[in-house]
């Protein structure tokens, strides 16, 4: 019926836009049969004087007339009424369609951002997307709640109003007929104008949003650059030309409204009265016929006020929900089979094998891994170590399934990871992050992330294993303690050490460990070396560092190197061979022997 993708309705936006339609396609014939009957009323009453006794046949005093006219008025307030309560059923329709479209399009949205995953970042700016699932969608709303209902009545009025009119006097129907064809024709005409103006519209509104997300996020590094004055005068810049695409939108609404109801609607009601009246002088026509005429050419200029709305909103709404659907249309870039399953594992230190993996980023000229073979067994710490841009991340990514393979295969305890479901995958690992994300809240809201209805006992006791508790307890607030949008009220230290407290709670299977000691101070690294040991134990570890002293921890070392296995195996069996790790340590050992024998006003004063 919409012509809207099924993804942007759903069965209650149906039923009130279907409420909203028949309630202002009821309003028609009510609004014409109130008019009539209020001729009919008048007709009584200036029929029905003595003066016009040779009109009406016979001589009628007043009294009788106002009797007349009194017998009219219980019809009259009933018609009245009954549009009353339409109109009310057709604006309460229009809200209800919008209402239920608007939460399910915000839905939709973020339920595409979840099955994208972190990959859409590369694609897409955070701004931009919050831009269309907030501002945008309130275009929608006009466009669910105005453009499908009132598209349909200001179609259906004309059609109804010129066949009253043609029942009441065919030639006033004629005249009124004739003007018509305008109002479509010029909004036809200006149609294109405006799309093309809307589209410019919503994509610097985006832009913009985006700008200003990314501005109040990176404050801190302006002013670090001096960058701040620069940049506002960019987004100055940006927003002139957002108030200009806006004003040209503005301009072309206006247009509209000053041809179709300054115009045309007074045009139309002007000509209805003329020629009614002088078909009445002619005798075709009563008083009270002339006053219905007259009343329903007013009707029009409603038919064109709804034109202008509808296609304002139509607009707008189009531009916004082309932008959903290009969005919702996107591929997710991780598959499942439609008979994926839990694993049987639960709580257990799970085998992970990478057989023959292969991937490459979208618009990249070679692979970030390459025929990618390795395993973790049940409880065995695996440091992966290489270069920036080795595949260290993107390793991490597959595992997550956040992103698929080109080619090969990865299991979980001999499955192949596309037979199990995402959520069955990603409970049974636990990630510390080198930059953990912290929502803004308590300390004990993004700790319950990890496990719902933890009581604050399990809170504390994850924080004293994270070396944080003597934290939280100097903290006024305990455990509700602020942590400041991003984390940003907490240290990088603290930051990190609260990213492994929420992992230990988890407590799941699987653990994989991405810089954890990057923030943390010297110090500080021997008491938390000591909680990622309770961490990781009897649990299938993958640990990413670039620090020697935490890469020494692992039971077994792969060195990665474009994306390739370099080099594999325990510490001893590296050193011994000379190769790349080898190479790593003795690049070390050098550092710190310069350092070590570095003048103290050099360097070993500046170390």
């Amino acid at each position: 019926m919409l012509g809207v993708d099924d993804r942007l309705i759903t069965p209650d936006t149906m039923k009130w836009v279907r409420v909203g339609l028949l309630a202002g396609l009821a309003t028609i014939p009510t609004t014409i049969l109130l008019y009539y009957v209020l001729g009919l009323a008048v007709d009584s009453a200036f029929l029905a004087t003595p003066w016009a006794e040779g009109y009406a046949g016979k001589p009628i005093t007043l009294v009788d007339a106002g009797n007349l006219v009194v017998d009219w008025f219980p019809w009259l307030i009933a018609l009245v009424l009954l549009k009353a309560g339409l109109a009310w059923l057709f604006r309460t329709g229009q809200f209800r369609a919008s209402s239920e479209a608007k939460l399910n399009v915000r839905d939709q949205i973020y339920k595409q951002v979840v099955r994208l995953g972190p990959g859409i970042l590369g694609k897409r700016r955070t701004g931009a997307i919050a831009n269309t699932a907030t501002e945008g969608v309130e275009y929608l709303d006009y466009y669910f709640s105005v453009y499908f209902v009132q598209i349909w009545v200001a179609i259906a009025i004309p059609i109804f109003l010129c066949a009253a009119i043609f029942w009441i006097d065919w030639v006033v129907g004629l005249w009124m007929l004739a003007g018509v064809p305008l109002t479509p024709l010029f909004v036809g005409s200006s149609a294109r104008g405006f799309r093309r103006i809307s589209k410019t519209n919503e994509h610097v509104k985006n832009r913009n949003s985006a700008q200003y997300l990314d501005s109040v996020q990176g404050m801190s590094t302006l002013k670090m650059f001096n960058e701040a004055l620069r940049r506002g005068k960019k987004m100055e810049t940006d927003n002139e030309e957002q108030r200009q695409v806006t004003m040209k939108l503005l301009l072309v609404a206006q247009a509209q409204f000053v041809f179709l109801e300054l115009g045309f609607a007074l045009f139309s009601t002007a000509v209805a009265m003329g020629v009614s009246l002088y078909r009445f002088t002619n005798g075709f026509m009563t008083p009270g016929e002339v006053v219905a005429v007259v009343l329903l050419s007013l009707e029009f200029s409603r038919t064109l006020l709804l034109i202008g709305e509808f296609f304002f909103a139509g607009a707008l709404g189009r531009e916004v929900a082309a932008n959903v659907i290009s969005f919702l249309d996107e591929e997710a870039p991780v598959r499942s089979a439609a008979t994926a399953r839990a694993g049987t594992t639960t709580g257990k230190a799970v085998r992970i094998d990478i057989d023959n993996v292969t991937f490459t980023y979208p618009g990249a000229d070679t692979p970030a891994i390459r025929n990618l073979s390795m395993s973790l067994a049940p409880n065995e710490t695996v440091a992966l170590i290489g270069k920036s841009g080795s595949g260290k991340t993107t390793v991490t990514n597959l595992l997550l399934r956040t992103l698929d393979p080109d080619s090969g295969i990865i299991k979980f305890d001999g499955v192949a990871e596309e037979e199990l479901t995402l959520d069955w995958i990603r409970q049974q690992i636990a990630l510390v992050p080198q930059d953990p994300f912290l929502f803004y809240g308590t300390i004990a809201d993004n700790l319950r992330m990890a496990k719902h209805g933890a009581s604050d006992d399990e809170l504390m006791a994850a924080l004293s294993a994270a070396e944080l508790k003597d934290f939280v307890d100097a903290s006024p607030d305990g455990l509700d303690t602020k942590v400041g949008d991003q984390g940003l009220a907490l240290s990088g230290g603290q930051a990190q050490r609260l990213a492994i407290a929420r992992a230990i709670l988890k407590d799941a299977p699987i653990v994989i460990l991405d810089e954890p000691t990057s923030q943390i101070d010297v110090e500080t690294e021997a008491l938390l070396n000591r909680a990622l040991e309770r961490l990781c134990a009897n649990k299938t570890v993958l640990l990413i560092a670039h620090r020697l002293s935490t890469i020494e921890q692992a039971d077994r070392i792969v060195v990665l190197e474009q994306g390739e296995v370099a080099e594999s195996g325990r510490r001893e069996e590296l050193l011994a061979r000379g190769g790349i790790y080898a190479s790593m340590i003795k690049t070390k050992q050098d550092i710190e022997r310069a350092v070590l024998t570095a003048p103290a006003g050099m360097g070993g004063h500046a170390l």
